[in-house]
């Protein structure tokens, strides 16, 4: 009875050791598992800063530069750009595709309601919209970026000067329902959008010169050191179209460095996506505008030169603006003053009843 007790014991103490070896074992395994994964997710970390430093390097040594952006870019773009005419009425906001186009002019048409001609080069917009229809000093802005004027419509003048072929141009009206779409989300006039995709297969049934003549714009990457004696403060701008819901605020975003635009106290983000449009450049100008017919639509002389004010990185700068070849170009001392490389964004006003000081307003 003695020896049997004894060889329990002795089964007992085996079964013992060898569960403590197995628990030991496991502890180790598990313990190198967890610095082989610690070992693996540091390198993973070091692959990813690698890489980042790689991207960066690439950026830096990128062979070509967006003409409308002064973005680096690894293939050249041959192809011209679509100057787009793109409404901004209340019923067609929120609009699509206007946070990816290049360079943006927002001019005035009727009443206080603004219109955009927007300009895209660099990207590639699924969808862009609403088109709507063009004016006459739009035409030039269009013919100063050898663009292909895109529109639906227009006011007299400029539908004569299309006629006259004055500009390249891709009517909506003319491809509704092949290149150019209607939403049954809105209703006409109000519905109809486009692609860049689409519009590259309607410019190869024009016949259009493809070379593209590439504008000469000048861009920095900052606005380097010494500039901020003649700067100021410009955290937040107002625009004043003349109507709460048509004034426009750009508001400066420190950690994006870009200004985010508001239109009627709406921020402005895309239809489709909810991106911002967030530009790295505001520049405004006063420009004389007259109103011309029962319509209340306007001439606007865009030809000569003015004064302005370029907003860049949270501050403002006095300039004067000249046409430049149909290019609308800030100017100091006779220089062409630099543009940040990204988004560009126009805005013209009236230089009457006080210009600059009455319409817009800058808060620090």
């Amino acid at each position: 009875m003695a020896r049997r007790k004894n060889l329990t014991i002795i089964i007992i103490s085996f079964l013992t050791i060898v569960l403590f070896t197995a628990c030991k074992a496991e502890e180790e395994a598990a313990g190198a598992k967890e610095a082989t994964d610690s070992a693996e997710q540091s390198n993973e970390e070091n692959l990813e800063e690698t890489e980042d430093k790689e991207n960066t390097l690439d950026d830096e040594n990128l062979p070509y530069t967006f003409p409308l952006t002064g973005e680096k870019t690894a293939e050249q773009t041959d192809m011209r750009p679509f100057g787009v005419m793109i409404e901004n009425s209340a019923a067609a906001r929120p609009q699509s595709g206007l946070y990816q186009a290049d360079i943006v002019y927002e001019v005035l048409t009727e009443a206080t309601i603004t219109r955009f001609l927007a300009f895209y080069h660099s990207a590639q917009p699924e969808v862009i919209g609403p088109v709507r229809s063009a004016r006459d000093y739009y035409l030039q802005l269009n013919n100063g970026y050898d663009a292909v004027y895109v529109s639906a419509g227009g006011s007299p003048d400029a539908l004569a000067q299309i006629e006259q072929g004055v500009v390249d141009h891709i009517s909506g009206l003319h491809y509704d329902g092949t290149y150019f779409t209607r939403s049954s989300e809105r209703k006409a006039p109000h519905n109809m959008y486009t692609s860049y995709s689409a519009l590259e297969e309607a410019f190869g049934k024009t016949g259009y010169e493809s070379d593209y003549n590439f504008p000469e714009l000048t861009f920095t990457d900052s606005l380097g050191e010494g500039s901020s004696d003649s700067l100021s403060a410009a955290e937040e701008v107002e625009v004043v179209y003349g109507s709460a819901s048509n004034n426009v605020q750009f508001k400066y975003d420190n950690e994006a460095e870009r200004y985010f635009r508001y239109n009627g106290g709406q921020a402005s983000e895309d239809l489709e996506t909810g991106n911002p449009v967030a530009p790295k450049n505001v520049f405004i100008v006063a420009a004389p505008h007259k109103v011309i017919d029962d319509q209340g639509r306007r001439a606007i002389d865009l030809s000569g030169n003015g004064k302005g004010y370029l907003i860049q990185e949270g501050l403002l700068q006095e300039v004067d603006w000249e046409n430049r070849d149909n290019q609308i170009i800030p100017v100091k001392d006779g220089n062409a003053v630099p543009f940040l490389s990204g988004q560009t964004w126009i805005n013209i006003i009236p230089d009457e009843e006080g210009g600059l000081e009455t319409y817009v307003n800058i808060i620090d």
